[in-house]
């Protein structure tokens, strides 16, 4: 019986991956420019919308009590080490937590962040994302232009998302 509902759940999450994948490759021409935005974290470094212009972009919403997050952090970091020669990066914006939470997991966890962390101080960034849920992920293009959103965990390793990243960069 486990057998079948890790086999149910994975068919369930390729299915959601290659539909979100197909709806973004579809869609192009429709796709969302990445919201005006403006964060400052607690070392002081700031970011808008306008430094996504000409970079590859994954922005990862997450919370310092969410489990899942903690698995795919990690995993964010991976991928920026693999594509640090190219024109990507990351972004973390902590929500729906403390600040004072997010810096102490930051904190506990520097080997796990080797890109910038910010505060959504009142979630007024994660609402314009469209991000309800941890860990909440948008890849942009380098015209800042919406790829592909995806709601949990599982999908920085996909082959698919591996090639549409490859593809971007």
């Amino acid at each position: 019986m486990k057998k079948f509902v890790h086999f149910i759940l994975g068919l369930a999450l390729s299915l959601s991956l290659a539909t979100n994948i197909v709806l973004a490759a579809d869609a192009k021409d429709d796709r969302p420019s990445v919201p005006n935005f403006s964060l400052s974290s607690a070392d002081g470094q700031h970011f808008t919308q306008d430094e996504m212009l000409g970079k590859t972009t994954l922005v990862i919403f997450w919370a310092s009590w969410c489990g899942t997050c903690h698995q795919e952090l990690p995993k964010v970091r991976a991928l920026q080490e693999k594509w640090k020669d190219k024109a990507f990066q990351v972004i973390a914006i902590g929500f729906r937590d403390t600040e004072q939470n997010i810096s102490h997991y930051v904190k506990k966890n520097p080997d796990v962040f080797s890109f910038p962390v910010f505060y959504d101080k009142d979630d007024t960034v994660s609402a314009q994302f469209g991000a309800m849920a941890t860990p909440t992920l948008f890849l942009f293009d380098k015209e800042a232009k919406l790829v592909l959103p995806y709601r949990g965990g599982g999908l920085l390793e996909h082959p698919q998302f591996q090639k549409i990243l490859a593809e971007l960069l």
